[in-house]
C-alpha cells in the first residue's frame, strides 16, 4: 500500500466525518435537497476554477464506457446517496450516522470483488461481519436518544446511501487511469447537482428559517471540505490504491465523526455504543490488515504474490 494513497484516503475520511457533524449544525436552515444540490454545485465550480487557474484544458474525448461510468458515478454513486445521507443525518445523531456511513467500506469491498475481480479473504469477511454487528449495536443503543421511529428511518436512509457510496468506488476506480482526478470530480459533482435540480421543484419550502450568517459559513465550510477537498483526495487515493483498500480505510469515518461530534456538539456516547464502536473499529482493523488479490493472482504462489505486490505498491 502506497503511503501517499493511504494519506489521501485517511484525509478524505476525516473531512467526511466532519461533514456528518456540519450537516447537523445546519438543521432547520435549509431543505436537505437544497443543501445537497448547492453543495455539489459549489464544490464542482471550485474545482473548475482551480483547473482553469492551472490553465488546464478539459478532456472531453472519452470512450462511451467511460461516459457511462461518469453518469453512474454522478447519479448512483454521488447525487442520490448524498440526498439519502443528508436527510438521514438530520433524523439521527451524528455519532450513529458516522458509524452507519462506514458501511460504505464493506459495500465497496464486496462490490470490488464482484466487479473488479479483487479477491476477498476470510479475514476481510470476518471484519465485515464485526463491522455490521458493531454498527447494529450502535443503532439500537442510539434509539434511546431520539424517537425510535425517527431514528430508525434516519439510520436506514444512511445505510442505503452508504451502499451507494460504496458502489461509487467501482466506476471511480475504473476511471482513475483514464481521466485526471480534478476533471473527473468536476464532472461528478456538477452532473450530480443537475440531477437534483428537477427535484427541487417538488420540494417546498426550500429555506426553512431566517437567514443566519452562522449557518451560511457552516454551509460554505461543508461544501468546500466535503465536495472539493474530500472528493479530490478520495480520487487521488483511489489512483494509488486498490478499491478494496480505499473502502477499508474509509472505516475511520466513524472515528472522525465521533470526535467532531463530541468537540462541536458536546455529544455523548453510551456504554453500549462504546462497545459497539470498539467492535466496529476492530472489524475495520481486521479488514485493513487482510490481503486482497485480483482474480488473476489466484494461481500464483504466496511468495510470488508478495513479491508482485511489493513491486506494484
Amino acid at each position: 500500500m502506497r503511503l501517499q494513497g493511504f494519506l489521501y484516503t485517511i484525509a478524505a475520511a476525516c473531512v467526511f466525518g466532519l461533514g456528518a457533524v456540519l450537516i447537523k449544525l445546519m438543521a432547520g436552515f435549509l431543505d436537505p435537497l437544497l443543501i445537497a444540490c448547492l453543495a455539489l454545485l459549489i464544490g464542482g465550480f471550485l474545482i473548475v476554477l482551480f483547473i482553469l487557474g492551472r490553465r488546464q484544458s478539459f478532456s472531453l474525448i472519452l470512450s462511451r464506457s467511460a461516459w457511462i461510468d461518469i453518469l453512474l458515478l454522478s447519479s448512483l454513486g454521488t447525487a442520490f446517496p448524498l440526498i439519502l445521507v443528508t436527510v438521514g443525518l438530520l433524523r439521527t445523531s451524528p455519532v450513529t450516522g458516522g458509524f452507519m456511513l462506514q458501511l460504505q467500506g464493506p459495500a465497496g469491498i464486496i462490490l470490488a470483488c464482484l466487479f473488479l475481480r479483487e479477491r476477498l479473504t476470510w479475514k476481510q469477511g470476518t471484519g465485515i461481519i464485526l463491522l455490521i454487528i458493531g454498527s447494529m449495536i450502535i443503532i439500537l443503543a442510539g434509539t434511546q436518544t431520539i424517537s425510535w421511529q425517527t431514528n430508525i428511518q434516519g439510520d436506514l436512509l444512511i445505510l442505503i446511501g452508504a451502499l451507494g457510496y460504496g458502489y461509487s468506488l467501482i466506476p471511480a476506480k475504473r476511471l482513475s487511469q483514464q481521466i485526471d482526478s480534478l476533471q473527473l470530480n468536476a464532472f461528478r459533482l456538477l452532473f450530480g447537482a443537475f440531477l437534483i435540480i428537477p427535484l427541487l421543484f417538488f420540494q417546498s419550502p426550500l429555506i426553512k428559517g431566517p437567514f443566519s450568517w452562522y449557518a451560511f459559513w457552516i454551509f460554505l465550510l461543508y461544501s468546500f471540505s466535503n465536495f472539493c477537498l474530500g472528493y479530490i483526495m478520495l480520487q487521488e487515493g483511489l489512483s494509488r490504491l486498490p478499491a478494496w483498500a480505499s473502502g477499508a480505510i474509509l472505516q475511520t469515518i466513524s472515528i472522525f465523526s465521533t470526535a467532531f461530534a463530541i468537540i462541536l456538539l458536546q455529544d455523548t456516547l453510551s456504554f453500549i455504543q462504546v462497545i459497539g464502536g470498539i467492535i466496529a473499529i476492530a472489524g475495520g482493523i481486521i479488514v485493513v490488515s487482510g490481503e486482497a488479490f485480483p482474480k488473476r493472482f489466484l494461481g500464483i504462489s504466496r511468495k510470488n504474490r508478495t513479491e508482485h505486490l511489493a513491486n506494484t505498491l
